[in-house]
């Protein structure tokens, strides 16, 4: 089953700064939605999405350690839509803020 699923990292990997839905993903594995959903979770330990946000927000990361853009345009550049929500998902992720995170990283 992961070799069904390769095609969906893939497209996870090169588009996690556009808008992705579950229709899509489940279309380039050629499955119904809840299927996809079922098999992604059951091969990979998270959802799709949960997948793709860590995705989001690994690239944030290298961004706010690499870059001195603002944190609203790595959160929207990095596929989120809502400044707030790129905020919780990354203190969730991460254990800290992005400013918090980049102070940090330029310490180290």
């Amino acid at each position: 089953m992961t070799e069904t699923l390769r095609p969906v990292l893939t497209y996870i990997q090169k588009h996690h700064s556009e808008s992705v839905t579950i229709e899509q993903l489940a279309k380039i594995a050629h499955m119904s939605s809840s299927y996809f959903m079922n098999c992604f979770k059951q091969n990979f330990g998270l959802g799709a999405i949960e997948y793709l946000n860590q995705v989001r927000i690994r690239s944030a990361c290298d961004l706010l350690r690499n870059t001195d853009r603002s944190i609203s345009d790595i959160a929207f550049d990095t596929g989120f839509h809502n400044l707030s929500n790129f905020n919780r998902q990354f203190r969730t992720k991460v254990g800290c803020s992005p400013q918090t995170y980049r102070k940090e990283s330029v310490l180290s």
